[in-house]
């Protein structure tokens, strides 16, 4: 087999599994969204924000995880430092970001493991590590630019 057939036969490998990862997720994507806002809710800023605007909130962003999938793991970072920039002017700390970040890439693993097949099961993890690798990535640049924004007197970043 030529290497270019190689090529072709791995990207369209590819494209299986990051359609399989994308059916996955959307498959349990209102269940993820649930079990995200539980956690956040009892004992944090996240909890005094009324009952749909935190249900809102999470639904949001395990959509722009379903997007991401099989797609520019990027997005979700970008995604996320739009929200981030937005909830450290509002107060919320680093930590409560990174938390609901936490939350859902672990239990998104959870089903992922549970629902892959065997043979996609690597791969299917490797795309959600990339994703959420990319996302932490924006929240640190967030809270870096916020940091500093505050330090020169603002209230956040100053493009």
């Amino acid at each position: 087999m030529s290497d270019k057939m190689a090529d072709v036969e791995t990207h369209a490998r590819r494209a299986r599994e990051s359609q399989q990862l994308r059916r996955i997720l959307r498959s349990h994507s209102s269940a993820l969204a649930d079990h995200l806002a539980d956690r956040l809710g009892p004992g944090t800023r996240y909890g005094k924000l009324a009952p749909e605007v935190l249900s809102e909130r999470c639904h949001l962003f395990v959509e722009a995880l379903v997007r991401t999938t099989g797609s520019d793991p990027e997005s979700l970072g970008e995604y996320l430092g739009g929200v981030a920039r937005r909830r450290l002017t509002e107060g919320f700390g680093l930590d409560e970001l990174q938390w609901a970040v936490r939350i859902l890439e672990v239990e998104a693993w959870r089903v992922v493991v549970a629902d892959s097949a065997p043979d996609a099961l690597a791969s299917n993890l490797c795309g959600l590590s990339v994703a959420f690798g990319q996302a932490r990535d924006e929240l640190a640049r967030a809270s870096e630019a916020h940091a500093w924004a505050t330090a020169r007197g603002g209230s956040g970043p100053r493009h």
